[in-house]
């Protein structure tokens, strides 16, 4: 019989996500890969995201919003990234 364990502690605080968020959450990562190499990290570039928005036909205040949430997660994940840097260094 299997044992029910707690789930790890991260996955208990994982943020919800709400419905129709997926889109720009599945966005951002796959402009993940659109980022600009080089000395460290940098920003998906605003080419990147009206091609993403062409390519899948995302028109109107729905490309405004994905514009907004894309560099808005993409802010966060670059001081993410930043922070871990610094701690690396202590």
């Amino acid at each position: 019989m299997q044992e029910r364990l707690p789930l790890p502690q991260r996955i208990q605080d994982a943020p919800e996500l709400w419905l129709g968020l997926d889109l720009y959450y599945g966005a951002f990562l796959d402009l993940n890969s659109c980022r600009p190499s080089g000395w460290g990290i940098c920003p998906i570039p605003w080419t990147a995201i009206a091609d993403y928005t062409e390519a899948y036909g995302i028109t109107g205040e729905q490309r405004d919003d994905l514009f907004y949430f894309v560099r808005a997660m993409d802010t966060a994940f670059m001081k993410y990234q930043e922070s871990r840097k610094s701690d690396d260094v202590r």
